[in-house]
């Protein structure tokens, strides 16, 4: 087992946890086996770097944190969920707008508090 591969694997299977993905769901979205997916997980494959960039895509993050391990998120956008930043990224705009919407009556109704 590669250590590189395998710490790009605890990046990968924590960024899936932190989208609500199963490894098949994920695996779907990268066009993958379930089986390559688990194997990329454990380090003992790694994806190919087309692969790597949608999954940037996918699981919010860029390259230089799955390669790396170099967190360039701030510590209030780590704790957005990936469901919230996938609705502002969808193509939706309906959906986009609600949650804008929501967002503007929270912060009147709570501010800073």
């Amino acid at each position: 087992m590669n250590a590189l591969y395998a710490d790009i694997g605890c990046r990968i299977a924590q960024l899936r946890h932190e989208n609500h993905l199963t490894q098949a769901q994920l695996a779907e979205k990268l066009d993958v086996s379930i089986k390559h997916m688990s194997e990329c997980e454990r380090g003992v494959s790694c994806f190919a770097l087309e692969k790597l960039i949608l999954l940037c895509d996918i699981l919010y993050t860029d390259l230089d944190y799955l390669i790396r391990g170099v967190d360039h998120r701030t510590t209030d956008a780590a704790n957005v969920p990936g469901y919230v930043l996938e609705l502002f990224n969808s193509d939706d705009e309906t959906q986009k707008q609600l949650l804008q919407e929501y967002l503007l009556l929270f912060k009147k109704t709570y501010g800073n508090k």
